[in-house]
């Protein structure tokens, strides 16, 4: 009955702000594993970055349907980031560093504040992180230009919980053992589709378990960064960095819990309870597949006097890697009240299938400045634009995106030589997007649609919010300050 396709995954909204306000294309401190591994042969010492931010998310969805209204979700957690960058010394013509990072640059999902609300057949409760684990080297030729490398686990990790329309296949599995005549005599229409007496409950991660870390789908995959930095001075600099690809692979446990059709349909009940879907559990082997895009950033850097650091920067995703949910499910146990029925159970269930994500490739581009007053405190500000990679016929609460107005500030204080301590506040203006020509469409007609589409329509009216609080602790040990 394919109900494990409906899944909870926000497909473009990747955390751009890693490292909190430090992070940058030209950046020398603990933060270059992710943003240039060039910078790790570039600041002197040891240089160690890490921050904590609160985020807080809310997003909702005014759905255009008689089934609709407004639903909302939220989406909290404390994300850290570590960083560690230091020079080895000379070698050779130039000097040699080495770095390691720990960093969250996708984590996305979001928990239905008043289940079940008009979105629930496309995401009741969701949670998708992926961590990105990596060391890297980097050598700087004669103090102006700098070549390095990070490569990294990406440890994903991922859980849903949604209710699924189970109308349309019922309506083909009568089709196919009864044919068209009992099909009809059911009386179901397209009008009835989004019935509550016909959802199943579908939990990937496991007795919604995985939502709280016990039982998520999970996987490994390899990624790596490489960065160039041009650093003829302290004054100025240009920094370009690749991000690799990730293919991931989740795997893990699922359960579909069936409830049976209501008395008033009692062909529909038979049916369902002869094909052993009624008022039962099927428990499997879920498998999540889709690809992380590669992107490119870069930054320009000056210094029009001493005190005052400014940046350009900006970045190309290929979010088109992105097309596709690739799931299926296998391995199933049918525990149920009709046992001679559980191998039709079995076949209904373990299928594969894709669901459209048809992402686009996008950009962003930001503005940083911060100031040094005196010896002890920094000032700093940034804007952002994010543009959404989601288009509107692709547009859901489980695929949410939209452009991002993005500013944020930071005040740092120096207690010691050595170690600096930073509080940076930013809010995402989330711009409102209303869709009128949703791709997907459900229907009675399994072969109406094409496979990846047929889901319920995403009509309506979506906007959201995004607030971050970080606290950052910079230390740099051994060496000079940072270029």
């Amino acid at each position: 009955m394919l109900l494990f396709l409906s899944l909870a995954h926000a497909a473009s909204l990747d955390n751009l702000e890693i490292g909190g306000p430090w992070g940058s294309p030209t950046s020398t401190d603990g933060t270059s594993g992710w943003w240039n591994p060039a910078g790790f042969a570039v600041g002197k010492g040891t240089r160690l970055d890490l921050e904590a931010a609160y985020e807080d998310a809310t997003i909702t969805f005014d759905r255009a349907d008689p089934n609709g209204g407004t639903d909302v979700y939220k989406l909290a957690g404390v994300p850290p980031f570590l960083g560690v960058a230091s020079d080895v010394g000379k070698v050779g013509p130039g000097n040699l560093g080495v770095g390691l990072v720990f960093a969250l640059p996708f984590i996305r999902g979001g928990v239905e504040t008043t289940p079940p609300g008009s979105g629930h057949l496309a995401m009741i409760d969701g949670d998708s992180k992926a961590m990105w684990i990596g060391a890297g080297v980097a050598y700087d030729v004669q103090n102006i230009v700098s070549f390095g490398v990070t490569g990294a686990v990406v440890h994903s990790t991922w859980a849903a919980v949604v209710d699924q329309d189970t109308m349309p296949d019922l309506y083909a599995a009568v089709q196919k053992t009864g044919g068209q005549s009992t099909a009809d005599a059911l009386g179901y229409t397209d009008d009835g589709l989004e019935n509550p007496d016909y959802a199943a409950h579908l939990d990937f991660g496991g007795e919604e378990g995985g939502l709280s870390g016990k039982g998520e789908l999970s996987a490994d995959a390899f990624s790596f960064a490489a960065g160039v930095l041009v650093h003829p001075s302290d004054r100025f600099a240009i920094g370009v960095t690749y991000v690799h690809s990730a293919v991931i692979e989740n795997t893990g446990d699922v359960i579909i819990d069936f409830e049976c059709p209501p008395d008033s349909d009692s062909i529909g009940r038979a049916i369902a309870s002869s094909h052993g879907v009624c008022n039962t559990r099927v428990t499997g082997e879920g498998y999540v597949g889709y690809t992380l895009p590669r992107r490119v950033h870069g930054g320009v850097m000056f210094k029009p006097v001493e005190p005052l650091r400014l940046e350009v920067m900006g970045g190309w995703v290929q979010w088109s890697e992105y097309d596709d949910f690739h799931i299926k499910v296998s391995n199933t146990d049918v525990k149920g009240t009709n046992d001679t029925a559980t191998a039709e159970a079995k076949e209904l269930v373990e299928q594969e299938r894709d669901w459209a994500r048809d992402n686009e490739d996008t950009f962003w581009v930001a503005v940083d400045g911060k100031v040094q007053a005196g010896k002890r405190w920094t000032f700093g500000g940034r804007y952002w634009f994010d543009q959404h990679a989601v288009p509107d016929e692709a547009l859901s609460t489980n695929n949410w995106d939209a452009d991002e107005h993005i500013i944020s500030g930071l005040v740092a204080y120096k207690p010691l030589k050595f170690l600096e301590i930073g509080l940076s506040f930013t809010q995402h203006v989330v711009s409102e997007r209303t869709v009128t020509n949703s791709g997907f469409s459900n229907t009675l007609d399994v072969d109406a649609v094409a496979d990846r589409w047929r889901y319920p329509h995403s009509n309506g009216t979506y906007a959201g919010s995004i607030s971050r609080v970080g606290l950052q602790l910079k230390g740099t040990f051994g060496g000079g300050k940072e270029k």
